[in-house]
């Protein structure tokens, strides 16, 4: 079968297959969207950490409280990702999409007038949720929209809309919280889920109507609160690590009932996969070499990011004396590198492979620790402010070259009809990675400073530094631990192309 031109109509898909979408469908105008989407439900996961000196000022939750307010949207999101799939591909698709998108934008006002930090975590809850709600929609979009042999360049694309999103953010957000607080990161949420409404009902109708019959999705609620109960109690220890006298030792006993749970729901998937039924998890999906291997580089490499933006934003911000919006226009530079990486990535992932994605985070590991020299050297501010955005350029090249071909690589041997249900699980490691990283960097920050008596905004700039590289090196940890993935799965893919030349030679 001949492959259509990049946002032409898709072919006519074989019996028992998803339906082709209509001619009447603009492919290209509905992938930015879905990458869009995803950039801003991706962004919210790192925006707050610009936002959290101010918070801290205006509102005193002390350190248990930010790291809710960082961790209510993560887990949510967790969470919501697995079901909102399974319903998604069971042919709703379009309505979780609508009813994401408003609930992004109730969120998004509940967190914009919230009048105390319960209200902001509160917020900060039904935003992951509305996210999880997304996320698999946009995906399986992706997925239903191009054949394989399309969706190299497809993700391209949609990492492109993504890495922009996600690096424009921090600026954006560095002048909100300048001219408007705190506050300003969440307004910023009316808007964009005004935006994206309107363009959902302009462009997804007929995405919607040709999803073929509704049927009853099979979701796992007993196995997914096992898997839930199982996260909070990893994150619990670490988000009560203050470093205060006051801390209870006992807190780190919440890690024994989380293996339990995690034990229970691992049996549970199993036991109803072994009668006919759908787990939380499809163990058909990790039997394919290059999704699991994807969702284990998701593991490691969605763990690093979060803590290396939390620990740079907060020392400017901190100990250098830079206001938000400087510290959001510092790491500006990383967007259009990110981009580029997102580019190069989407054209050359199917010779490249796991190069692509080692190179990335190679350069990536570069430029955290080369930020960390700068910042311990004698040199005066003005001269660490110029070298910083250097260094993003860096790191936003190395980003773009990871991102766009993991999500290439994870979902390319994916059926059309499984892609909600895949893109879920992928998601579902990725936020259970962004939620562990945020808690352990964040807990080696914040203990650091809350420690020996001080406050974000009172400790002195060498404890901050200090407080600072402790988080990096926690992050560093998860990138190595990414990098061993990756050079394990090229080690894969390398003999699977050898093994494939003999089979042809001989």
């Amino acid at each position: 079968m001949r492959t259509q031109a990049f946002g032409g109509a898709a072919p006519v898909a074989p019996p028992g297959r998803v339906p082709a979408m209509p001619t009447t469908v603009n492919r290209r105008a509905v992938l930015l969207l879905c990458g869009t989407t995803a950039g801003f439900l991706l962004l919210d996961v790192h925006k707050v950490s610009i936002a959290i000196p101010s918070i801290e000022r205006a509102l005193h939750p002390g350190p248990a409280g930010i790291q809710l307010i960082q961790a209510a949207y993560v887990f949510c999101f967790a969470v919501t990702l697995v079901p909102a799939g399974r319903v998604g591909d069971a042919g709703r698709r379009l309505a979780l999409t609508y009813a994401g998108t408003y609930l992004y934008l109730a969120a998004g006002v509940l967190c914009a007038v919230a009048p105390t930090a319960g209200f902001v975590i509160a917020g900060r809850a039904l935003l992951g949720i509305a996210a999880g709600l997304l996320m698999p929609q946009v995906m399986g979009m992706v997925q239903q929209l191009f054949p394989a042999a399309e969706r190299g360049r497809a993700f391209g694309v949609y990492g492109m809309c993504v890495s922009l999103v996600t690096a424009l953010g921090p600026g954006l957000g560095g002048l909100l919280v300048t001219t408007l607080g705190w506050r300003g990161v969440f307004v910023v949420n009316v808007p964009v889920g005004v935006a994206l409404l309107v363009a959902a009902h302009a462009l997804l109708p007929a995405v919607g109507r040709d999803q073929g019959g509704r049927r009853r999705p099979d979701v796992d609620v007993v196995g997914l609160a096992f898997g839930g109960l199982a996260l909070v109690c990893l994150l619990t220890p670490f988000i009560f690590t203050t470093g205060r006298p006051g801390d209870v030792d006992a807190r780190w006993l919440a890690l024994v009932p989380a293996v339990g749970l995690a034990a229970l729901f691992a049996a549970r998937g199993r036991r109803r996969v072994a009668a006919g039924r759908s787990g939380v998890i499809d163990p058909a999906l990790l039997r394919i070499p290059s999704f699991r291997n994807g969702v284990l580089v998701s593991l490691t490499w969605f763990a690093a990011g979060p803590g290396i933006a939390l620990a740079l934003t907060l020392y400017l911000q901190e100990a250098r004396g830079v206001t938000p919006f400087l510290a959001g226009l510092l790491v500006l530079p990383s967007s259009a590198t990110s981009v580029l990486g997102s580019w190069l990535g989407g054209r050359h992932v199917v010779r490249l492979g796991r190069v692509l994605t080692g190179t990335g985070m190679l350069l990536v590991l570069a430029s955290a620790l080369g930020t960390v020299a700068l910042l311990h050297s004698p040199l005066p501010t003005a001269a660490v402010l110029v070298g910083i955005p250097a260094l993003q350029l860096v790191q936003g090249l190395g980003g773009g070259l990871v991102v766009s071909p993991n999500h290439s690589m994870t979902l390319v041997d994916v059926p059309a009809a499984q892609g909600g249900a895949a893109g879920a699980i992928g998601q579902l490691g990725q936020r259970i990675s962004n939620s562990v990283g945020v808690a352990t960097a964040s807990t080696a920050y914040y203990s650091t400073i809350y420690g020996v008596g001080f406050t974000l905004t009172d400790a002195p700039a060498s404890l901050h530094r200090d407080a600072l590289d402790r988080a990096t090196a926690v992050a560093c940890l998860f990138l190595c631990a990414a990098v061993t993935v990756v050079l394990v799965d090229l080690r894969r893919q390398v003999r699977g192309r050898s093994l494939g030349r003999a089979v042809v030679g001989s």
